[in-house]
């Protein structure tokens, strides 16, 4: 497999007013077993001191650090800018309110290296589980200590779901974008669907990344966030929907009531939706727990707009 990166790993760090965490990241890396890296932090527009933040640590450590700053657009367009600034081969996606075990980049690049290199080609990357300070495990385990299979059979075959963390080959992420006008909110799985069907990602039961969920984050306020920017959402729907029976049958149901649910928050009618699906009468049959779907994410908006709005962070 040619390789004309300058390292292994660019580790990507996406960040919006977020300088009080940056300081953590970097301890996390400067104790990396793996050496052979960069950090490249893109700046989704900060108006804190994450200039100044950076510019001190950058000062301490032996490792390149790149400062990228850009006008606010949202997480994907952070990661947008990553891939075509990274110098690595692989992308580690480090968020900031995320830390790494010291051996973490070690693994990462043991398991990628130990995928045939004429197979290489056919992989994304690595991806490993995570788990919260206290040691619990986030989400499901793979079916095997080390699993080959695409996003899209992992999800909705074998139903592993929860946080995951991995490492992603820059060429890859170049070649699938995420769109960057459906709104500051674009779901991980938009792209991670479209990259699965060329792609299988090689899947180790190894915790190797640790996660604080902050306040106004995306994961963990994700469901406001997607209501409120709901673009990307019905795009992703109508995405699972045309993959047809590859999609066992629940989630082919949650796909279509997905799709109505966004449908109807995008003020589509009830005509229009339906000459947009493959099969009427999965339309028909799910669209009362669409329109139930829609209904509480109303109650959702009023009360979250009741409380004092959270920033989006990055």
């Amino acid at each position: 497999m040619k390789n004309d990166f300058r390292y292994p790993f660019s580790v990507f760090t996406a960040t919006y007013n977020r300088a009080h965490l940056l300081p953590r990241v970097c301890e996390c890396l400067t104790k990396q077993t793996f050496k052979d890296f960069e950090w490249l932090i893109v700046d989704d527009g900060s108006t804190d001191n994450t200039r100044d933040v950076v510019a001190e640590l950058k000062s301490k450590v032996t490792f390149p650090v790149r400062y990228v700053v850009k006008p606010n657009g949202g997480k994907p367009t952070a990661v947008n800018r990553a891939a075509q600034e990274s110098q690595g081969l692989l992308i580690p996606i480090l968020d900031s309110d995320d830390w790494y075990v010291p051996e973490t980049l070690e693994r990462f690049w043991h398991h990628w290296q130990n995928i045939p290199e004429k197979a290489q080609p056919e992989f994304v990357g690595v991806t490993a589980l995570c788990s919260y300070p206290s040691g619990e495990l986030i989400g499901d385990r793979f079916p095997q200590d080390v699993f080959d299979c695409d996003f899209i059979d992992l999800r909705y075959k074998h139903m592993i779901g929860g946080e995951k963390g991995g490492c992603v080959r820059t060429e890859v992420l170049r070649q699938y974008p995420y769109p960057e006008t459906l709104g500051k909110y674009v779901s991980e799985s938009l792209v991670w669907n479209r990259i699965a069907q060329k792609y299988k990602t090689r899947f180790v039961n190894e915790v190797l990344t640790i996660k604080e969920f902050q306040p106004g984050g995306i994961t963990r306020d994700g469901r406001y966030i997607q209501v409120r920017d709901t673009q990307a959402s019905l795009l992703c729907a109508k995405e699972l929907i045309a993959l047809g029976s590859r999609l066992p049958m629940k989630p082919r149901v949650r796909a279509y009531a997905n799709y109505v649910r966004h449908s109807l928050h995008q003020g589509i009618s009830f005509g229009e939706q339906a000459a947009g699906v493959p099969s009427k009468a999965m339309f028909y049959l799910c669209y009362p727990m669409g329109a139930y779907l829609r209904t509480r994410d109303a109650s959702l908006v009023a009360e979250k707009q009741a409380k004092k709005p959270q920033p989006i962070a990055s």
